[in-house]
Parts: structure tokens; sequence; C-alpha cells
């Protein structure tokens, strides 16, 4: 029993196809039980991209002040890592909400910079809040990218179902 390059090629391509398919399930995520309200997102991820600016800007600030910026952040906001885990997966599996929610955090990091009037260290605050914007813009460009990926997933998807059939 041999089998020619041809019928290997259309073997493998009918294994890589299902395998796809498979793999590509169209699982929703379910709303968590305890939903963090869309306005309460952006402030949480808002006060993250400050926390992680000043991290990045100064690595020993936030040691120096004892601030641990997880724990600041689910104490102040009364969460835990469970359910902000769950609520970002959440708004994450919704691209246009998702995309929003993190809009509002850039013009907040925006009027911040704005707002910024200056003091004792006015280019400390200038590039903290820049940090913070330039994290939220990749998060941002990578939602668009996600989305992108979905929307070529799905016409693959579409085009794999006819050349199985």
């Amino acid at each position: 029993m041999t089998v020619n390059l041809f019928q290997m090629k259309k073997i493998l391509g009918c294994i890589i196809a299902v395998l796809f398919l498979v793999s590509c399930s169209d699982t929703p995520v379910h709303k968590p039980k305890k939903l963090i309200k869309e306005n309460v997102m952006v402030d949480i991820l808002y006060d993250m991209a400050l926390l992680q600016a000043m991290k990045s800007y100064n690595p020993n600030m936030l040691d120096v002040m004892n601030i641990n910026s997880t724990n600041y952040i689910y104490k102040k906001y009364n969460i835990d890592s469970l359910q902000f885990a769950q609520n970002n997966e959440y708004y994450a599996s919704r691209i246009e909400d998702y995309q929003k929610i993190y809009e509002k955090v850039d013009e907040r990091l925006q009027k911040t910079i704005k707002a910024s009037k200056p003091k004792v260290l006015p280019e400390l605050k200038k590039d903290v809040v820049k940090k913070a914007i330039d994290s939220t813009k990749k998060a941002t460009d990578s939602i668009k990218l996600k989305s992108n990926d979905s929307l070529r997933k799905i016409s693959i998807k579409k085009g794999a179902l006819k050349k199985v059939k």
C-alpha cells in the first residue's frame, strides 16, 4: 500500500484544517460573578499605568516608599487578583469595549500631563505620565492587532471550511 505525495499533502492538509478548527473554538468568556464596572476598570488601569511608569522611571521609588503596586491596587479598589484577572479577561474578550477602556485611560493620562504644573520635579512627572501613555498606546495597538487577527482567523476558517467540504 503506497501513498503518493499528492495524497499525503491532501491528508496532511485535512489534518491541519481540522486541528485549526478545533483549536480556534469560539467559547465566549462568561461575565464574572463580581463584575468590575467599566469606569472602575478605567480607574484601575490608569493607576496601574501610573505605578508602572513610576516603577520604570525610578525602580527604587516605590520600594523606598514601601509600596507594592499590585497590592496597592487590590486594596484601593477592594478586589483580589482573581477578580481582576477574570474581569480583565472578560473585557479583553470584548475587543471594542476594551479598546474604549484603554482610550479613556489614555485621555486621562493626557489630561494629567496638561494639568501637571511645574513644581519641584516637573520633568519627573511628565516622564512618568509619558511612559504610562506609551504603555497604554502599546496595549491599544495590541488590541487592534488582536482584532485584526481575529478577523483574519474568521476569514481563514470560512476558507478552510470550503476547502474541506
